[in-house]
């Protein structure tokens, strides 16, 4: 029987204290990325540069998210590589959709000019 003994450090009957420190600490990360992302889209002329920094800054964001909220980063590697390839794979597939739905736009809109 005591091999199904409880080895937490509050006594019976007491309501452990919340763990809220890493809440408080991924809070302020993500305001801080929030927060950074405000700066480079309010204050930066619009192009490619602050398009691909609001880009970085939200994927970036979206990982610490996935990582902490689904406790990715507790996972073993091998299941941390067999989420992220694909995600890395489907990231490049836009990039590449987008590049070259551009240049063929460019070309049928040249074309009927």
């Amino acid at each position: 029987m005591d091999a199904h003994a409880s080895t937490d450090e509050t006594p019976m009957g007491e309501i452990a204290k919340p763990n809220t420190a890493w809440i408080w600490k991924v809070f302020f990360v993500l305001v801080g990325i929030t927060a950074v992302e405000f700066v480079f889209v309010f204050f930066m002329n619009a192009g490619t540069l602050r398009n691909s920094i609001f880009i970085v800054l939200t994927i970036m964001k979206a990982f610490f998210i996935v990582a902490e909220f689904m406790h990715l980063k507790h996972e073993t590697k091998g299941l941390i590589w067999t989420i992220m390839v694909p995600v890395a794979l489907l990231v490049w597939l836009l990039v590449a959709l987008v590049t070259e739905g551009s240049y063929v736009g460019e070309v049928l809109q040249n074309m009927f000019k």
